[in-house]
C-alpha cells in the first residue's frame, strides 16, 4: 500500500455530494474554540512554570502499573496545545528508560499530533476557508500528492503543534499525515527519551543513541528536501510554456 495519497484536498462544500457550508454563527462558534484553546495555552506558557522532570515523576508514580498509560495519555493532551511537549519526551526516557520511553514517546506524540490535527480541521477550517477562499484551494492544489514528504521534512524542525494545526487546516490527507508524522518524528523521541535515560542512567548506548538519532533526522531531512526540489524543478518543466 502506498503512504502517499494522490487524493485531492476538498472544500468541506464538496462533502456529502456538494452540501451547503456550515452557517456563519457556527463557523464563529468554532473558530471561537479554536482561539480559546490556543489562548488557553499561551496564558500557560506566559504565567506558569513548566514542571520539571521530578514533579512529571511525582505525578505518574501515583497510579503504580497505570503510569506509562497515565503518561502517555497526558503526554498525547499536551502535543494538542502549544505547550511544549520537550519535556515530556525527556520525561519519558528519564522514568521509563530509553526503549520503553521511546516507544511511549513516539505513541503519545503521534496521538497528540493526530488530536491537534483534527481539532484544527473541525474547528478551523470553516473559517480560514472563508477568510482565504480560492487562495487556500490553490495552496492545497500545490500541496496535492505532496503532503507526506512535506510534513516528513517539516516535523523535524517545525514546533510539533503548529504542524499539525497546519496540516488540518490545509486538510493534508491523514494517512499521509499520520505516516509522515510516525517517520519524522520518531528520530527526535528516541533522542529525547536518550537524553531523560542518560540524566536517569549514564550508559554510551544512550550517547549513541542520541547521536544517531539525530543524524538519522539530518540525513532522511536532506534526501527528502532535495527530492522535493528534484519534483518542484520537474513540475515546473512540465508548466512551462512549449518552446
Amino acid at each position: 500500500m502506498a503512504l502517499v495519497s494522490t487524493e485531492p484536498a476538498r472544500d468541506p462544500a464538496d462533502a456529502g455530494g456538494g452540501s451547503a457550508r456550515p452557517p456563519a454563527w457556527l463557523t464563529a462558534l468554532k473558530a471561537s474554540a479554536l482561539l480559546l484553546l490556543l489562548g488557553l495555552a499561551a496564558w500557560y506558557l506566559l504565567s506558569q512554570e513548566l514542571p520539571t522532570v521530578d514533579q512529571i515523576r511525582a505525578f505518574v508514580e501515583r497510579f503504580g502499573v497505570w503510569a506509562p498509560l497515565v503518561f502517555g495519555a497526558v503526554y498525547a493532551l499536551v502535543g494538542a496545545t502549544p505547550i511544549p511537549v520537550t519535556i515530556m519526551a525527556v520525561s519519558g526516557g528519564f522514568l521509563f528508560g530509553m526503549a520503553q520511553g521511546s516507544v511511549l514517546g513516539i505513541l503519545a506524540s503521534t496521538g497528540g499530533a493526530w488530536l491537534g490535527y483534527w481539532i484544527a480541521r473541525f474547528l478551523g477550517r470553516d473559517a480560514l476557508y472563508r477568510i482565504a477562499g480560492p487562495r487556500l484551494g490553490t495552496v492545497e492544489g500545490k500541496l496535492e500528492g505532496k503532503g507526506f514528504l512535506t510534513v516528513l521534512v517539516l516535523r523535524p524542525v517545525v514546533p510539533h503543534w503548529a504542524l499539525s494545526y497546519g496540516a488540518g487546516l490545509v486538510r493534508i490527507p491523514q494517512r499521509d499525515y499520520l505516516g509522515a508524522t510516525v517517520l519524522g518524528g520518531m528520530p527526535g523521541q528516541i533522542s529525547f527519551a536518550a537524553i531523560g535515560a542518560f540524566t536517569s542512567r549514564p550508559s554510551w548506548p544512550a550517547l549513541a543513541a542520541v547521536a544517531i538519532s539525530w543524524a538519522v533526522v539530518i540525513v532522511v531531512g536532506t534526501i527528502t528536501w532535495r527530492h522535493s526540489r528534484r519534483e518542484e524543478s520537474a513540475d515546473g518543466g512540465r508548466d512551462g510554456p512549449a518552446p
